[in-house]
């Protein structure tokens, strides 16, 4: 694989600098999952990685690059670099500490947190490791200017987000009054874009505006530029460090005095207003009529279609939806060997005949302007084997011992994804990955919180809305298996809570909303048991599962879900499609 010219000039500068090897990050100056189109580095130096995360350390005589389990084949398949998986060969900092004792690692501090800085410089520290921050006109001069105006802004309608802008700025400010501070600073254009109500069209997967921006107590909103930094002289601000950049934290902190607290749009965002909750429901069951056509496609065409034709049938489809915008991310739809990589993409040169191997995997979502939706099924191709009908059977109940639970609002939700593995562990076998992410509304469709996690703090409030998905991938035997829908927390009252600085009865309807939609530690002690909805309505395969390992109430469940099914979404298919998908829906009413 020819290595490329900002390759070249890395390598030429450390020859000539006193530093001993540079990071290169995934990540752009807003340390998202997606940037805009000029943020291509770590996939430009390592001459091809696509992946959605990773790093890359370059020295004078070694190539590296740090991925997770998702990405191990996906990268050594794209770059000569040396893959190393994050946490089990190393971690950077690991391998930074033994490889690199008492040499000096640039790094861009654009791209880069202060809390990522501050924790790794903590642990080098014991190695004499230096972190020494690069001047922005050297990488300027390796990547070029990331300068760029988006042209492509267009305001967020009410009848989708449910609150106006000025509702959510005077909640912000109301908030920041009651907490003594002057003004939030946000770093996430998710947050920007939610807070004004304005998307775009620049990364159709990630409709964001990519501004930073800041709120005062009177509710003013203004971008962070460098007019917008000096007005904060003297001011007492918050700041959420973890999605900070450096060199901006470097900036902010001669000029104003830095709280460091989670961004508060982050709960305010994850809590979905009645508006909005209704929307996202009326998104899901168009998406699952979409998925169940696809699915009766498949079943019919099987044999004649290949992994790509997948993604561009799920694309035909939405399409038909007048309030589709865009995919929420790259179709995954894997056979084989491809399945058992979490984020595998189908390209001219992996492209596979569905009918190649036993099982395909399909994990899929859209943007649509009343919501966003993520699912993943796993359908049977072929004749699947005694083990793959056990592993999905775990799984399966896994996703529906999850699905079926029920929760203290602001409990941690490490129970809930005990439960999501537990099948699989006591046989012996795991996943690696979340088994949940909080799912934005015409944002980003991994939005944190809520999160479904054994090291949860934070925990779960009515409104939020979250992926539920288990799987099992066996690379070796060439397969894999997910099963992922959606969720909605849902209390008995299924009424929001309002918080001490929402008590002024003269406040507009729009902001008592949003500020019920943001709870207190109070509101969290008295707050009632959550259960959950399930928002998409799509037939697992029946064919993939042995029944007799099924417990009574994972059946009951099953016969309930699968009835809904039958009610709600097989009528809107056409006479051919419900004939196929009939015996899908059936399969599971009839079990005992």
């Amino acid at each position: 694989m020819t290595q490329n010219a900002v390759y070249e000039k890395i390598k030429s500068f450390l020859k000539e600098s006193d530093l001993d090897g540079v990071l290169i990050a995934r990540s752009d100056s807003f340390l998202g999952e997606y940037y805009p189109p000029y943020a291509t580095r770590l996939q430009t130096v390592t001459g091809g990685f696509s992946g959605s995360a990773g790093l890359a350390l370059i020295t004078p005589t070694q190539d590296i690059l740090f991925v997770d389990s998702r990405y191990t084949v996906q990268a050594k398949a794209q770059t000569d670099f040396q893959v190393y998986e994050v946490p089990s060969e190393t971690t950077p900092s690991a391998f930074l500490k033994k490889e690199m004792a008492g040499k000096k690692i640039g790094f861009n501090p654009w791209t880069h947190s202060v809390t990522w800085f501050l924790k790794m410089s903590e642990i080098l520290a014991e190695s004499q490791v230096k972190l020494v921050g690069l001047d922005n006109q050297t990488v300027i001069d390796w990547f070029g200017d990331d300068d760029f105006v988006q042209t492509d802004v267009f305001s967020y309608d009410v009848q989708y987000a449910g609150l106006s802008a000025d509702a959510k700025k005077q909640a912000i400010a109301n908030r920041l009054k009651a907490q003594n501070l002057d003004a939030l600073i946000m770093m996430s254009p998710e947050n920007v874009s939610w807070l004004l109500n304005l998307r775009a069209k620049t990364v159709p997967e990630y409709p964001v505006v990519f501004q930073r921006g800041v709120v005062d107590t009177s509710g003013c909103y203004e971008p962070l530029t460098e007019t917008g930094i000096q007005n904060l002289k003297g001011k007492r601000v918050a700041l959420d460090l973890t999605q900070t950049p450096l060199a901006i934290y470097e900036r902010l902190m001669n000029v104003c005095e830095i709280k460091n607290l989670p961004d508060m749009i982050n709960e305010m965002k994850a809590v979905k207003n009645q508006t909005e909750r209704e929307n996202i429901r009326q998104a899901c069951l168009s998406e699952s009529k979409t998925i169940c056509r696809f699915l009766a496609w498949v079943e019919e065409y099987k044999n004649q279609i290949d992994e790509m034709q997948c993604d561009d049938k799920l694309k035909c489809l939405r399409k038909e939806d007048p309030l589709y915008f865009a995919d929420s991310f790259e179709t995954i739809a894997g056979v084989g060997e491809h399945a058992a990589r979490a984020h595998y993409r189908a390209d001219v040169v992996s492209n596979l005949p569905l009918k190649s191997a036993p099982l395909l995997l399909v994990d899929t979502g859209g943007h649509y302007l009343n919501g966003t939706t993520d699912m993943t099924r796993t359908i049977a191709i072929g004749q699947p084997t005694d083990i793959m009908k056990k592993r999905y059977t775990q799984v399966l109940q896994g996703h529906i011992d999850l699905a079926d639970s029920s929760i203290q609002a602001g409990q941690s939700t490490g129970e809930l994804d005990d439960k999501a593995h537990a099948w699989l562990r006591a046989d012996g076998v795991d996943y690696y990955h979340g088994t949940s992410h909080g799912i934005g509304m015409m944002l980003a469709v991994h939005e944190m919180p809520p999160v479904v996690h054994p090291k949860d703090t934070y925990g779960l409030q009515a409104g939020m809305v979250f992926s539920n998905e288990p799987a099992f991938y066996d690379e070796k035997e060439g397969y894999g298996i997910r099963l992922e829908t959606m969720l909605m927390a849902v209390s008995d009252s299924d009424e929001m809570r309002f918080d001490e600085t929402c008590s002024d009865n003269k406040r507009s309807d729009e902001t008592k909303n949003q500020c019920g939609s943001v709870h207190n530690q109070k509101a969290k002690e008295e707050a009632e048991r959550l259960v959950f909805e399930n928002l998409l309505l799509i037939p697992f395969d029946y064919r993939l599962v042995d029944f007799s390992l099924l417990t009574v109430r994972q059946k009951q469940w099953l016969s309930a879900y699968h009835q809904r099914i039958e009610t709600q979404i097989l009528p809107q298919l056409s006479q051919k499609e419900q004939e196929i998908l009939l015996p899908f829906v059936k399969a599971f009413q009839t079990i005992s």
